[in-house]
């Protein structure tokens, strides 16, 4: 017999729906296949790619369209068939981002970007070959508005 889900359940079962999944792992974390996209603020920049495997591991990621409009990596034929893209509409593409501690400058790694199947929602993260995408690419954030200022 099944019972009904609990509201824990429920939410468990919304997570997994929504989860993703990198058969290969990610590089550095080869045994960590399922997170899952958390959004930070709502309408924000800025999301977190958070690990199912092991809760203590995430990392921030962003659409580069943001900050970079004309940013277009090309998939290998191989990378394509890996994840089943049959047209770009069918991908999901998103980077990491890294916050220098020091100068707290932020940088997005547009060498390697995260490739999902919409449908599949099965992802790799890539390696762009033949580009001048870097893996530290700068970005300027507008100054914060405060109340009062």
């Amino acid at each position: 017999m099944i019972d009904k889900p609990t509201g824990e359940q429920t939410e468990h079962k919304a997570i997994l729906e929504k989860s993703l999944h990198f058969p290969d792992g990610l590089p550095g974390l080869p045994d960590l296949e399922n997170f899952v996209v958390v959004e930070l603020r709502e309408d924000g920049a800025f999301q977190q790619l958070q690990s199912l495997d092991n809760i203590d591991v995430s990392m921030i990621v962003c659409v580069p369209w943001l900050f970079f409009p004309d940013y277009a990596p090309v998939l290998s034929d191989l990378e394509q068939a890996e994840l089943e893209l049959e047209k770009a509409e069918d991908a999901v593409l998103f980077v990491p981002v890294t916050i220098d501690p020091d100068s707290r400058q932020i940088s997005l790694n547009l060498l390697g970007p995260f490739v999902v199947n919409a449908t599949t929602r099965k992802g790799r993260q890539l390696v762009l070959t033949g580009t001048s995408y870097t893996t530290r690419t700068p970005i300027e954030l507008p100054p914060i508005e405060t109340p009062g200022s």
